[in-house]
């Protein structure tokens, strides 16, 4: 029943659309005619006019750019929500469109998030490192210094090495 109610809401769409046609075609044909030459519109009669439905009603409040004030009844909501998988089935491509570059977006926020996790990870392992490196250099420094290699000789009991007692000589040369 739902497939005829939109098969016919099709059909008056196409009638309405035609009439517009006709109606801005008369309209043309109205201005090129001189003002002196205008023929009177004879009023149509209430009587040739079909009566109106309430999906016309509908469909004529939808398509209309005069803003009325239609009152919403149940039948109109229904007949709205009938009309809504119809429009859903014939924007198919943008609303998958839709959908893919949200999935992106998404995705993307998620992997710039990990990069900026992954990222202060690498920075902290990097000062710990130059922690550690710094430290290993002022250990070295400290062992190497020519008084604590004389004290650890003398621990070991090696005693071939001693401080010179005379100060050192200084030879200048002419040139």
């Amino acid at each position: 029943m739902a497939e005829i109610d939109l098969d016919k809401l099709d059909e008056l769409q196409e009638a309405q659309e035609t009439q517009e046609v006709e109606e801005l075609d008369e309209v043309q044909e109205d201005q090129e005619v001189p003002e002196a030459q205008e023929t009177p519109e004879t009023p149509e009669s209430p009587e040739e006019e079909e009566p109106v439905s309430d999906k016309e009603k509908l469909m004529r409040s939808l398509v209309s750019d005069e803003d009325e004030a239609d009152e919403l009844t149940v039948e109109g909501i229904r007949q709205m929500l009938d009309a809504a998988p119809r429009w859903f089935l014939s924007q198919w491509k943008l609303l998958l469109l839709c959908l893919v570059g949200i999935f992106l977006y998404i995705t993307n926020g998620y992997q710039a998030q990990m990069e900026l996790m992954r990222e202060s990870e690498l920075e902290s392992e990097l000062k710990d490192w130059r922690y550690r490196s710094i430290t290993r250099v002022s250990e070295l420094t400290l062992l190497c210094r020519q008084s604590q290699l004389e004290q650890k000789l003398r621990e070991q009991g090696d005693s071939t090495l001693t401080p010179s007692k005379v100060a050192p000589f200084i030879i200048n040369v002419k040139e």
